[in-house]
């Protein structure tokens, strides 16, 4: 099997995944505490990636790891998990999900502040419509604002950190190691939380079953998305991400009975479309003309 076709099913699996972690943390939060939810999902986590690690003989600590890019992904996985899980927590699937789609309109302004990449008036454009398609979703001013929603923007923020990390990120630190200290942060981030909150509620045996899925969903996610983006071309393979809308409206229809209205419908397909463009216009860009 070809390679890229390897990274495109690795990327909607990992959607996937995505999708059942993102039920299973809002399950799991309405029985435990948000700090607790979040320890448990970087514990879980860390020691999957440890025996991955073990399993290839790599390291815990290394001087290679002292890098910048480290840095800027475990500080943005920390921004991340703390912003999506307030969301989730609060706020409607479907809605957290749709918004979760601006991520990659992110990254293109990142790579142009940071990067320097060219960013011509065509994505510019775009950009301001996926903006526009995020409004309209979160309904600021009106009857049916959720300031909780807003925190996936928050989380969406520090996902993009994270992920401009993984970009930035030197190809001789293994994907298993990167994971493992993204989850070290989590868990480390859940504590925090637990001592700033005061917020500590006992686990129910439930709240502990629906941890354990949203471990393993989780790992083997975060698993197949890492590798999808490192076995593949990024700019062929970014566009599957955008399944995960569909698979995220449709648990929170099927699972929690939610209502999704037309603002939901439209600023979804108004961030999706846009993202979409700018990707379409990358990759002819980076195709350069035809000879």
């Amino acid at each position: 099997m070809p390679d890229i076709l390897r990274a495109i099913i690795l990327m909607v699996l990992g959607s996937f995944l995505f999708m059942w972690a993102d039920l299973f943390m809002k399950l799991s939060s309405q029985s435990m505490s948000l700090g607790l939810v979040t320890m448990m999902l970087g514990g879980g986590m860390a020691l999957f990636f440890v025996v991955l690690m073990r399993r290839a003989g790599q390291p815990f600590f290394d001087r290679k790891y002292l890098h910048f890019a480290m840095l800027m992904r475990c500080g943005g996985e920390a921004v991340g998990v703390l912003g999506i899980i307030i969301a989730l927590a609060n706020s409607p699937l479907s809605t957290v999900t749709a918004l979760m789609q601006s991520l990659p309109l992110v990254l293109t302004i990142m790579g142009a502040v940071f990067l320097k990449e060219p960013i011509g008036w065509r994505r510019i454009l775009a950009l301001m419509a996926g903006l526009i398609g995020v409004l309209i979703i979160i309904k600021p001013g009106m009857a049916g604002f959720d300031v909780f929603a807003t925190f996936t923007l928050l989380g969406v923020a520090g996902m993009a950190i994270r992920d401009f990390g993984t970009r930035i990120m030197p190809k001789e630190i293994s994907t298993a190691t990167l994971s493992f200290y993204g989850a070290s942060t989590i868990f480390v981030t859940g504590f925090l939380m637990i001592v700033v909150t005061g917020n500590w509620t006992a686990p129910t045996w439930t709240g502990i079953g629906f941890g354990v899925g949203l471990v393993a969903f989780g790992s083997i996610g975060t698993l197949a998305v890492s590798t999808a983006m490192r076995l593949g071309d990024v700019s062929v393979i970014s566009p599957f991400r955008y399944v995960r809308v569909v698979f995220g409206v449709g648990a929170g229809v099927l699972v929690f009975g939610e209502s999704v209205d037309f603002p939901i419908i439209l600023g979804s397909t108004i961030v999706v479309a846009a993202g979409l463009y700018s990707w379409m216009r990358e990759r002819k860009l980076a195709l350069g003309p035809p000879t």
